[in-house]
Parts: structure tokens; sequence; C-alpha cells
């Protein structure tokens, strides 16, 4: 064997892995910045259809990626299509729960409970059949799932206690007042108006200029009531 030969072939193909691997990172940060900062969601599905998207992002990936797009947008169509794709297709588990965690809030904010139970109803079956070590990594994930079943399916506050305190740990504002919020929600269903209306008002403090302002604002002016619990923030 012609060892310099071989030694060179190494160096090149690990060349390449690494040139592979921070051009992809490269792409997939672009598109980060046009979605996530810019809020341009046209641009980024524009660019996830180039060449080099579909270079470094196999067709699979490229269908997942397109969903936050799609809820920016509100292409209500394009969300029916693309989680019909991926309910039909198998993936890591992983994968998969991100999938349905985008799915509930979307089929709740249109108001098709019955959809959105079964998507619930097949977190809970992917919680089954994880292993205990992927239950545990995914804890929160499910909690989320947990949270929303609880509030607009079940009508149930069961959770309020808890929502308050994950708030009360967390330092960044927006998780921390979207928990209160939540929190808030809880209480107004098991008919704790003094809570409820504390919850509320933490939840204002930490979430100004987010889409939630405007109605917590208005919750607080005119009174709480029945529209705490849509699952539109609007």
């Amino acid at each position: 064997m012609n060892w310099t030969v071989f030694w060179v072939a190494l160096a090149a193909g690990a060349a390449l892995v690494v040139a592979y691997l921070f051009f992809s990172q490269r792409q997939a940060a672009y598109l980060s910045i046009l979605l996530y900062q810019q809020g341009n969601a046209d641009a980024y599905l524009k660019e996830l259809d180039s060449f080099s998207s579909k270079f470094f992002f196999g067709k699979r990936l490229r269908t997942l990626m397109t969903i936050d797009a799609y809820l920016q947008k509100n292409d209500n169509d394009a969300l029916e299509t693309v989680f019909g794709e991926v309910d039909d297709k198998p993936m890591a588990a992983g994968d998969k729960l991100l999938v349905l965690q985008k799915e509930m809030p979307w089929r709740l904010g249109l108001g098709q409970m019955d959809k959105a139970a079964d998507v619930y109803a097949r977190i809970q079956d992917l919680k089954g059949r994880m292993k205990e070590k992927n239950r545990e990594r995914y804890t929160d994930s499910f909690l989320e799932a947990d949270y929303m079943n609880a509030i607009y399916l079940e009508h149930s506050g069961k959770y309020a206690d808890d929502l308050v305190r994950k708030a009360k740990e967390l330092k960044d504002d927006i998780p921390a007042g979207v928990y209160y919020y939540k929190a808030a929600q809880s209480y107004y269903l098991k008919k704790d108006m003094r809570k409820c209306t504390d919850a509320l008002k933490r939840a204002q403090t930490r979430l100004k200029n987010t889409s939630y302002e405007a109605k917590i604002n208005r919750l607080l002016k005119d009174g709480i009531s029945d529209d705490l619990l849509d699952p539109r923030v609007i």
C-alpha cells in the first residue's frame, strides 16, 4: 500500500467532511435569520427550496422545516398538507414529538378540538413507546402537551400551581410570562379569580411587546372573561 496516497486521501476526506459541516451549518444559520430574526417566511421558503438547501438537507427534513414558516404565514392549507404528509411517515421519536407539539396548538387555534385531542392521544402513545431515558429527555415537551390538554380539552385548572412554580423558576421574561398566562387560565377554570388576576398581572409584566400584550391589557381593563380561554392570542 502506498501510505502517502492513503494519508493524503484521508486528509482530503476529513477536509471535505469539515467543509460540508461548516457550509451546512452556515446555511442553517442563514435560514434561521430569515425566519426567526427577520420574520420573512416567504424568503425563508424560497431559500429552503434553493440548490444549497436541497444539497445540505434531505427532502423529509426540508418538509419539517417548512412548518414554522407556514405557521408564521397562517397558511392553514399548507399546514394541513404538511401535517398529513408527516403523519404517514416513520421518523425518529424526537422528530415526531416536535411535529406533534406544533400541530396540537395549531389545531386548538382553529377550534378543531377533536383533532387536537387525537394529536394529544398520539403524543401519549409516543410517550408510552419511548424508552425511559428518552421519556426523561422530553419531559418538558410532554408536560407542555399535558398543560394544553388540561386547559383547552379537559377545561381543568389542575396544573395552576405547577405553572406558577415553573414561571418563578425562569429568568427569561417571555417563557416565564407564558407560564403565568397559562396559570391565569388555570385559576380561571378553578374559579379562583384572585389568583387568576394576580397571575395575569404577572404575565402582563413579563410579556410586554409580545403578541400577548394587547389581549392581557384588554382582559385586565374590561374584566377577565371566557375570552382568556381562547387558544388564539388575539
